[in-house]
């Protein structure tokens, strides 16, 4: 349609539209004032670093993220990609606390943002005493992180003097049962039938040479441990001491994983390798590791440090009072692995207990240092960190120091680097504060160092180390690429 607007009509229009811009100039100014006061504000669950002043000492470390766990805070929290964009999230895994059966999934980013959540929250049940059997991992090997847990059996009869907690029965109805969740959705996408005791820690491994770890380990508490093939087959059983978290590694070299439980050495088909009388005790952390020289030493803590070879011989030995934490890593620039071990505090005469003790050994068990841990903190544990990067020796990370005691990042000198505690939200009560809290580690920020996630039934913050970070190709960079 051709135009018929004349130079009036024009004008008149004109004048009209500046009539109206001015009329409506309160309003866009108010819009302004809302998106300057409420839109463009940084949230405050999302840290900002406070920039050290000129001549002020460096920020060795900053809060990342403050997330805000309402009602689904949990002392068991898993770290990996959820929803496929390439950045880890957050598994939040709630329980029954005396009794270990878990009732909420709730899945988050590092920023906090709910993904999904399947069962019921609740705060009250954000407490563990133990390991929980859930994991996060590429379950099918299509490129997305699957969400994989136990759903118990029917406790149908408890034996005669089982207390506080429940952690077998006399008999079971039905079966355990593993679940496959959609890591992006919480979508239940199969299941299939375990053992019935078989509802404590799972991990994945190769047992049936497949070249990838797809078969599982499964276990009861303390007594019993399962080898099951990706297909849900049970392919052996172990019956003895399996004390917690089994220790893993193709120790044989035959392309198949091997079970380490302390007190014995179990093969990909279940042959018993060597076992030791365990006179009723049960390993608290068991390592295996594979040296320079392709050689493996197996190292387990019980009432003592013990250092293994694949044979079943021992090497050497510390007795301990409470050997609850073993480490293996490279510490240190003066050879290629050392130990970290957690010596708990034991009770005293006068209703309280002693702190535990960090200590630190060579390949050959002798003592590098030691440290005492402050006053209540009997329960520390610790774990190797890439806290410095850029190849550099990894650190101890050392938490549950005792109440208002910081989390501790120590050097292989045995020096503290930074210390930082857990940060909650400005609506929590100085009980929730004070609640108990653990950590792990991973690379979230992607700057090829491990941050430190502490998380626990109130509260999880995120840290991060801002010490400028070496890197040969970024500090040397060249239009001409040769390194």
């Amino acid at each position: 349609m051709a135009n018929t607007m004349n130079h009036e009509d024009r004008e008149e229009g004109t004048k009209k539209h500046r009539d109206d811009l001015h009329c409506a100039a309160p309003f866009f100014a108010c819009l302004c004032a809302f998106f300057a006061l409420f839109v463009f504000q940084p949230s405050p669950f999302l840290s900002q670093p406070a920039l050290a002043q000129t001549g002020e000492a460096p920020m060795t470390h900053r809060l990342l993220t403050l997330i805000d766990v309402k009602n689904f805070g949990a002392e068991t929290v898993r770290v990996g990609d959820l929803n496929a964009d390439g950045e880890p999230d957050l598994l939040f895994v709630q329980s029954v606390h005396a009794t270990r059966e878990i009732t909420c999934l709730t899945a988050t980013t590092i920023r906090g943002e709910v993904l999904w959540q399947t069962g019921a929250p609740s705060a009250d049940n954000g407490v563990i005493y133990s390991d929980l059997p859930v994991q996060v991992y590429d379950w099918d090997n299509d490129g997305r992180n699957e969400v994989l847990y136990v759903k118990q059996a029917t406790y149908a009869e408890l034996p005669a003097g089982q207390g506080w907690p429940r952690e077998r029965a006399a008999r079971y109805e039905g079966t355990a049962t593993m679940v496959v969740l959609e890591g992006a959705t919480g979508k239940e996408l199969s299941t299939f039938p375990l053992p019935a005791p078989a509802d404590d820690c799972f991990l994945f491994a190769d047992l049936t040479g497949r070249g990838r770890r797809e078969d599982l380990v499964v276990k009861d508490r303390y007594w019993n441990m399962w080898g099951v093939s990706h297909a849900g087959e049970v392919l052996w059983r172990y019956e003895g001491s399996v004390g917690h978290f089994p220790a893993y590694g193709d120790v044989d070299g035959d392309g198949r994983d091997e079970i380490f439980v302390g007190f014995a050495l179990v093969g990909h088909d279940g042959k018993v390798l060597f076992q030791h009388d365990s006179a009723g005790a049960h390993q608290d952390a068991a390592y295996a590791v594979q040296l320079p020289d392709g050689s493996w030493r197996l190292l387990f803590g019980n009432h003592g440090l013990h250092c293994l070879t694949p044979d079943g011989t021992e090497l050497w030995s510390h007795p301990l009072a409470e050997a609850q934490h073993v480490v293996a890593a490279r510490y240190r620039t003066d050879s290629p692995l050392q130990f970290a071990v957690i010596d708990r505090g034991q009770p005293r005469a006068d209703g309280g207990r002693d702190p535990a003790t960090l200590y630190l050994y060579d390949l050959d068990g002798n003592e590098v240092w030691h440290r005492l841990q402050p006053a209540g903190g009997w329960y520390a544990a610790c774990t190797a960190i890439d806290w410095l990067g850029a190849g550099a020796p990894q650190c101890i990370m050392l938490y549950a120091r005792g109440p208002g005691n910081p989390l501790a990042i120590y050097d292989g000198n045995g020096e503290i680097v930074d210390e930082f505690g857990m940060q909650c939200t400005p609506d929590r009560s100085d009980a929730d504060r004070q609640a108990h809290y653990y950590c792990t580690r991973a690379d979230v920020w992607g700057d090829s160092r491990d941050e430190v996630i502490l998380f626990g039934s109130r509260g999880c913050c995120i840290y991060t180390n801002t010490r400028p970070l070496a890197i040969p190709t970024l500090y040397n960079n060249n239009l001409y690429p040769g390194m």
